[in-house]
């Protein structure tokens, strides 16, 4: 008889060791699902709020740097005369790793692509070239000119592939309804201009021609 309600005890452990094995299998599966549901939410909320932010920086850049609105600007030495939008040439920034196209015009489509020009024509021609570029987070295009130095060296090269090269003077700040940039203060001039990711400013960098 002993030995019997031994059996019984011993089959009853092992049944109730197998439902807390189990119970405890079934439980990690849902903190891992849970966990895995959660990680996936913040990973889409942040991708999310990445591409929102780029776009409202796209259009900012648009609504400023748009043709129409340097018209309206008295005080513009030359508009930029370019009517077609092609690649005209490339600028280069050792200092920072930079090597892009450079497209004629401004426009929506092409400011995804590469920096543009939006005021002023390309040398030999004289006068101030203005390229704007997006800010994309230290990965593409003018994220890193916050880091140039006065006499750090940009090259452009025209579709010939002419080099022409420019030295920085300045590096500074404006708010997103400044269009004193443009004004030039060599008869050769090179001019910068991205968003401030952090803030309602564009980023401004000057360079002369050497």
């Amino acid at each position: 008889m002993n030995q019997i309600l031994g059996n019984v005890e011993i089959e009853l452990q092992e049944e109730k060791h197998h439902h807390f094995k189990y119970f405890f299998i079934f439980s990690v599966s849902i903190m891992v699902l849970l966990s895995s549901f959660f990680m996936y939410i913040i990973y889409r909320s942040s991708i999310n709020k990445k591409i929102s932010k780029n776009l409202q920086y796209n259009y900012e850049t648009m609504q400023l740097y748009a043709s129409h609105n340097l018209n309206n600007y008295t005080n513009l030495e030359n508009n930029n005369s370019y009517t077609e939008k092609y690649i005209i040439g490339e600028i280069e920034i050792p200092s920072i790793d930079v090597s892009y196209p450079i497209f004629s015009v401004l426009d929506d489509e092409a400011l995804k692509v590469a920096p543009c020009i939006f005021n002023g024509k390309m040398p030999p021609e004289s006068g101030n070239l203005c390229i704007a570029g997006h800010n994309y987070n230290n990965t593409q295009f003018f994220s890193l000119i916050y880091q140039l130095k006065k006499g750090d060296k940009i090259y452009i090269y025209d579709i010939n592939k002419h080099k022409y090269t420019y030295s920085v003077f300045a590096n500074y700040e404006v708010k997103t309804d400044d269009l004193s940039p443009i004004s030039s203060f060599f008869i050769n001039e090179l001019t910068l201009v991205t968003c401030n990711n952090f803030n309602d400013h564009r980023i401004i960098v000057k360079a002369s021609y050497n």
